[in-house]
């Protein structure tokens, strides 16, 4: 925390474990979100990293009853309204009641209601439980980093998430012919050469 000025921002990434085990890196996290406003770097965290401010900011690390694994988890952004798929492999959540007033939840786990992430309501603090670095869709969630990234060159702007693009619209064909024993995409068993 003390170095807290010789960088742009600080970047909480993923790993495995109980997050209250992680006792000193906690601490150190308390002491950079308690800096005066003129000394606020931007802070992202993903999946323990999440946990680890969350735990920082007087939030509550609870133990699922069966995790959240498999990369296809849908979560909704509470920013945005939009829902995306993920990536996810954690056994703890952040209990977005016990977190203090400056925060807000960011996103939901919609499959069993879990929180999947937080930012502060005026600091450029802000979480991910899930991987946005794991490409889903194939790209969902690499808005994140570049959210990220813009916070760190502009550090008292507000976070700002940005709305997807509009699907292009549906072409107007009646029938496709298509030839060949081949599958239509990388990896489907017609289209290895044996």
């Amino acid at each position: 925390a003390a170095d807290m000025h010789k960088f742009d921002g600080l970047f909480l990434s993923n790993g495995p474990g109980d997050p209250i085990s992680c006792d000193k890196t906690i601490e150190q996290l308390r002491q950079a979100i308690s800096v005066p406003d003129d000394q606020v770097k931007p802070i992202f965290g993903i999946c323990l990293g999440n946990q680890l401010l969350g735990i920082a900011a007087g939030g509550e690390a609870k133990k699922l009853p069966f995790g959240n694994r498999g990369q296809n988890q849908p979560v909704i952004n509470h920013a945005t309204g939009e829902c995306y798929i993920t990536s996810q492999n954690h056994g703890y959540h952040i209990d977005t009641t016990t977190l203090g007033s400056d925060y807000n939840e960011l996103f939901t786990n919609l499959n069993d209601g879990s929180n999947e992430g937080f930012i502060h309501k005026s600091r450029p603090y802000f979480t991910a439980q899930f991987h946005p670095e794991y490409r889903n869709g194939p790209t969902d969630t690499e808005f994140m980093f570049d959210t990220f990234l813009a916070a760190c060159k502009d550090p008292k702007a507000p976070i700002q998430f940005p709305a997807r693009k509009p699907a292009p619209p549906v072409p107007s064909v009646k029938k496709v012919l298509m030839l060949g024993s081949g599958g239509t995409s990388i990896g489907q068993a017609g289209e290895f050469d044996y």
